[in-house]
């Protein structure tokens, strides 16, 4: 047993030393410069035409297509968008009118086009219309609530269609959200 260990222990440095002389070989061999030389050949850019193509990306139908908002209380009418600095903007993942899921429009009260300004006006009754894919659609306000600016759960799916306008409150902070809660005219509760 004495004469395997010095025997094993010869063996395993015999293999470093062996490995440590090649890979010294390999590394020297790397770090030699090219002598060979490569040619370019100039490729007229008319001659020059892409194989392959990207694919087209086709984003559902009517995902994107131009609704309007109209609020006759606050004298109201405008475009919804994709972008808060145009106007009011839909919501990402919410609803859309008609599919009878939650549906949230948000929009600025001081900057922009500040077209939530007066959102506080709105009172349980008033009228929102929404023009759709063609279609208008109406809804009636049920109330508002001021809410934290951490709730991010404002918009959550319900079971059943539901309007959501919402704004920055009180004008000129974020600290937190007004939102005013609308009903489709034909399921009022």
């Amino acid at each position: 047993m004495r004469t395997r260990v010095p025997i094993i222990a010869l063996a395993l440095m015999g293999t470093l030393v062996v490995m440590f002389v090649l890979l010294s070989a390999e590394s020297n061999r790397i770090n030699q410069p090219l002598n060979h030389q490569v040619g370019a050949t100039k490729v007229a850019s008319l001659n020059v035409r892409p194989t392959i193509r990207p694919p087209k990306v086709r984003t559902p139908a009517g995902v994107n297509s131009v609704a309007q908002i109209n609020i006759p209380r606050l004298r109201l009418r405008v475009k919804i968008g994709s972008n808060l600095a145009k106007g009011p903007a839909w919501w990402p993942v919410t609803g859309r009118p008609g599919g009878g899921d939650t549906i949230a429009v948000a929009g600025h009260r001081t900057t922009y086009t500040r077209p939530f300004y007066w959102l506080e006006r709105l009172r349980p009754g008033d009228s929102i219309y929404i023009r759709w894919q063609g279609r208008v659609h109406a809804y009636r306000t049920s109330g508002r609530r001021i809410l934290s600016a951490k709730n991010l759960h404002i918009a959550d799916a319900r079971g059943h269609e539901l309007l959501l306008l919402s704004a920055c409150t009180p004008r000129g902070s974020a600290r937190q959200r007004i939102v005013v809660y609308a009903w489709p005219e034909a399921q009022e509760k």
